[in-house]
């Protein structure tokens, strides 16, 4: 299996990056869709999790859907479905932020390359339903969830859409990667590629982000949630996911700080508690491709000088079509939000190009 890594580039290239046009704005439909899903949680009574998930939960709850078409036709490429999923503390808007979307925003780039996007507000998070922080809402749950999203979004029933999908890239971020990883382990068959970004099956962990209660941060927008809702504390702690000063626009970092969103409890005690510091499963069934990316100042997904741990994820997909990855130059955890975001994304298309997609 071949791996690839992104070549250095010099600074003023990242500037020449940037698009010197404007995209098309593409056609979307916003929807809130019900979706009923079951899993088996963990007992997180003692505030950490046991070895084994014993606790099942079943619910249905609201989530926000917003699926846009492509703007420019490409043959065979509008019955490729690209769904998004983005990490803690955001909503919608990682991926199709309304600052700089030319530059920024993953469903932009994606519509103007021939494919149809679903993004979405997370369970938990923007204007979806807000389950129980605690006993619902953790990471075996958020796979089964966004497992019941994909049939759903397969099968053609997401509004706007008005037709099936054969093929499903699946493109997460952060969390959202763990919840990719987490799809693909317990129903490999239902993802054809998966695109995970900020994620490695092993995680760093860098004291300038700092959580607190949603509530006590913010109480104008999230004082209506329980405690176990969090979020992080202010920009400067926000600026732990970004890379080295110079590397992001600090209105961006200002946008992120004004639109942050939240994560749970559960959520962040079902990953982080896990043993041996292995986060997520592996999924040795998946016969998909595989593609990890990283910024090269990701102090998440990077535990190696380099992010040269990225290389050993191969071990997780044994069975996979393909595995590469790539390091995105000057970026941080949050890599779409920085400058360097247009070569994520064109490093992304190219890589799904290549590989039929």
């Amino acid at each position: 299996m071949v791996l690839f890594n992104a070549l250095p580039i010099v600074p003023l290239l990242v500037y020449l990056s940037r698009p010197a046009h404007t995209f098309p704005t593409p056609r979307c439909t916003e929807s809130l869709a019900s979706v009923t899903a079951s899993a088996t949680n963990f007992d997180l009574s003692s505030g950490s999790p046991p070895e084994n998930a014993t606790v099942p939960v079943t619910g249905t709850f609201r989530v926000k859907l917003r699926f846009c078409e492509p703007t420019v036709n490409v043959p065979g490429r509008a019955d490729t479905l690209q769904i998004l999923v983005h990490g803690s503390t955001y909503d919608h808007q990682y991926m199709d932020p309304d600052f700089e979307p030319d530059t920024y925003s993953w469903v932009r780039w994606a519509s103007a390359h021939g494919y149809p996007t679903l993004n979405m507000d997370r369970l938990a998070c923007g204007e979806s339903d807000h389950p129980d922080p605690v006993t619902v809402v953790q990471n075996p749950f958020d796979g089964a969830f966004v497992a019941q999203i994909i049939r759903l979004a397969r099968d053609g029933g997401v509004a706007g859409a008005h037709r099936p999908f054969k093929k499903i890239v699946y493109v997460g971020h952060s969390l959202g990667s763990i919840i990719g990883n987490e799809v693909i382990s317990t129903v490999p068959d239902l993802i054809d590629a998966v695109i995970l970004t900020g994620y490695g099956h092993k995680i760093g962990n860098p004291g300038d982000a700092v959580f607190l209660p949603a509530n006590e941060v913010d109480p104008v927008r999230f004082g209506d949630l329980p405690s176990g809702y969090v979020t992080s504390v202010d920009a400067e702690a926000r600026a732990s996911f970004y890379g080295p000063e110079g590397t992001f626009d600090p209105a961006m970092l200002a946008f992120d700080e004004a639109h942050k969103d939240t994560v749970t409890f559960g959520e962040l005690v079902s990953v982080t508690g896990t043993k041996d510091g292995i986060v997520g499963k592996p999924a040795p069934d998946f016969k998909g491709d595989v593609f990890t990316v990283a910024g090269d100042s990701d102090q998440f997904a990077c535990t190696e000088p380099k992010c040269a741990n990225l290389a050993s994820e191969e071990q997780f997909y044994p069975a996979a079509r393909s595995f590469e990855f790539a390091v995105i130059p000057d970026a941080g955890h949050c890599i779409n939000l920085h400058l360097t975001a247009p070569i994520l994304y064109k490093t992304a298309l190219n890589w799904l190009d290549r590989h039929g997609y």
